[in-house]
């Protein structure tokens, strides 16, 4: 193969792209604008001074949309990324409060002993007044409480970690098994491992498709 040819075709692909980039702004903000293809040829070639057709403008606009999903594709990946990152790190700080609620508590005492004795606001005994009971002696000690834990954390635990789950697409699947298979609410992303759950599937369909015969006279 002639590296000369090789050489010249590379530089006009080259061209090719660096024209089809030029043209691409314009060809958007005109189709955005609603525009037909037909339309949009003479802007084209005036703002760019390329020559077109309206395969060249269709070509142009599919590629437009395929970046801008791709683009959305990335940018939404990366949100429900920061965002599971961020339920992850929830959940380890709720998780460690958890497990700091189940420990044991000490919790200081302290007992009073006190009598009973006739005195004044001088600390002077005085008779025929009501007897006040006065400090004598007191004993303070520690007492460890046993925790079971905090409910209200396992609570918020719960929560996020269904938020997480609904991000990363694993909500739970319900199936409706206990009428006869006549009512089937649907999977979410994630199949349940529920026993015969074929056989139910099966069932459900051939309902369906009885009353829909019924319905139609059949």
């Amino acid at each position: 193969m002639d590296p000369q040819k090789n050489t010249s075709k590379a530089k006009r692909n080259k061209s090719a792209l660096f024209l089809r980039e030029e043209r691409l702004p314009v060809v958007s903000k005109y189709k955005l604008r609603r525009l037909s293809f037909r339309q949009i040829i003479p802007l084209v070639e005036k703002e760019t001074g390329q020559k077109v057709t309206v395969a060249t403008i269709k070509s142009d606009w599919d590629l437009c949309r395929k970046r801008w999903a791709d683009e959305s594709a990335r940018s939404t990946k990366e949100a429900i990324d920061e965002a599971v990152a961020e339920c992850e790190h929830v959940l380890a700080e709720l998780w460690a409060l958890y497990e700091e609620s189940k420990k044991k508590k000490v919790r200081k005492t302290k007992k009073v002993h006190k009598t009973h004795t006739e005195i004044n606001d001088f600390g002077v005994p005085k008779l025929g007044k009501p007897i006040t009971p006065v400090e004598t002696t007191s004993e303070s000690g520690t007492v460890e409480d046993n925790q079971i834990g905090d409910v209200r954390i396992l609570a918020e635990i719960r929560a996020w970690e269904e938020r997480r789950d609904k991000l990363l697409g694993l909500q739970t699947a319900k199936v409706d098994i206990t009428s006869g298979g006549k009512v089937f609410t649907g999977f979410s992303s994630v199949v349940p491992d529920v026993p015969g759950i074929v056989e139910y599937c099966a069932r459900i369909d051939a309902e369906r498709e009885r009353r829909e015969r019924e319905e139609n006279g059949e």
